[in-house]
């Protein structure tokens, strides 16, 4: 008796001898292979070139929380990629280890908010960027602001700092600083007021020095300099250092892509904010004095650009308890996904409380608000 050898249907060849045409699994399997490698790339790359090259900027537009959640995804799908699960989920996990601190997740807030003791001096800030002092205006932002509304809602969070950024108004388009400063200290009784260029730090702690910190004087962007105010404030017969800043934006939003322009702004404000940050950082890195770095960045956690900062301090998040801190955009269209906004610390100044707060429209960012501790004096490490 004759028997024929069983082939199982998917291998079969059809009568020319030819194998089977490939299966939609076939694809999917295949697919979620070359995304899982094709992310591992861009992920390495962006690693390599955030921060350092001035075209890769645009991707760095992404909301952070992209570099944690599209590799994590890809390693659950990788139990479908039939033949290619371990390449697929290798990849991906690479991919999600890489990219992971560009992500914006406090993995501090894990263990709740971080206990500090208060065994120093301590001092209430608040840092907030104030869209243009309240200024009704026009545009691609178009926002109903109420200037006395924003300074009675300041003026109800009682800081005894105050960091604020876009201390300005629109004229014919453009942003000019406002160098009256009567609504200020009508205001605020009893502070000082200092101001340099959009920048106004208000203290009603005595303060013993101020300077600005910029890398060169000359107004090359429309968004006018300095970037960074620095004002030393006297905490309980100590000294901290408090820098406001405010970097420019990366892009014109108003721009085409498919312009030159666009990709000449993009060029020009990269190689500025570079210049801008490195003298930044060179300050904070040789001040000895406890000290708070904090105001608008410009900057996500998906960008480069401030890791030599961030490496020279002490980010307060850790004790915010949040996982994924946000600070803008508030109202409007596009969904708050991004922190541009930062608060950091060093030199034994550590934050007891951190978070941020309803701006309460006024203002398109949030408020970060935080208690700060000098500690005890007897160390010079960063909290």
């Amino acid at each position: 008796m004759s028997t024929r050898p069983l082939v199982e249907p998917s291998t079969a060849s059809d009568s020319t001898g030819s194998p089977p045409p490939p299966t939609r699994a076939h694809w999917a399997a295949r697919s979620l292979a070359v995304l899982a490698i094709a992310w591992l790339v861009f992920a390495l790359a962006h690693v390599a070139l955030s921060g350092r090259f001035w075209l890769w900027t645009l991707p760095g537009m992404l909301p952070p929380v992209t570099f944690v959640a599209i590799p994590f995804l890809l390693m659950l799908l990788a139990s479908l990629a039939r033949g290619r699960r371990v390449r697929t989920a290798t990849a991906s996990l690479v991919a999600l280890l890489a990219s992971f601190p560009f992500s914006g997740v406090n993995l501090a807030a894990l263990d709740g908010a971080e206990r500090v003791a208060t065994n120093g001096p301590t001092l209430r800030v608040l840092s907030l960027n104030t869209d243009y002092w309240g200024q009704v205006r026009d545009g691609i932002w178009a926002e109903k602001r109420d200037r006395g509304r924003l300074l009675d809602y300041l003026r109800s969070l009682d800081a005894d700092v105050y960091l604020l950024q876009e201390h300005m108004l629109r004229v014919d388009n453009r942003p000019q600083p406002i160098t009256d400063l009567a609504d200020a200290r009508a205001a605020f009784p009893g502070y000082q007021v200092v101001a340099a260029g959009t920048l106004l730090t208000l203290s009603r702690l005595p303060v013993v020095g101020h300077d600005v910190v910029h890398s060169r004087d000359e107004p090359v962007l429309q968004f006018p300099a300095p970037y960074g105010l620095r004002v030393d404030v006297q905490v309980g017969g100590r000294t901290l250092s408090t820098y406001n800043v405010h970097m420019p934006v990366q892009l014109l939003m108003e721009e085409s892509p498919f312009s030159g322009n666009f990709y000449r702004e993009i060029r020009e404000r990269h190689e500025r904010r570079s210049e801008e940050y490195r003298a930044l950082t060179a300050d904070v890195k040789a001040n000895r004095n406890p000290l708070l770095v904090a105001g608008d960045f410009n900057t996500s956690p998906a960008m480069g650009d401030n890791r030599a900062l961030l490496n020279a301090t002490t980010d307060a998040a850790a004790s915010s308890g949040d996982l994924y801190p946000v600070s803008w955009r508030v109202g409007g269209q596009v969904p708050k996904l991004w922190r541009n906004d930062w608060a950091l610390l060093g030199n034994g100044a550590r934050a007891v409380e951190y978070g941020f707060v309803d701006s309460m429209g006024n203002s398109d960012h949030a408020a970060q608000r935080l208690t700060v501790t000098l500690g005890d004096g007897r160390t010079g490490e960063d909290g």
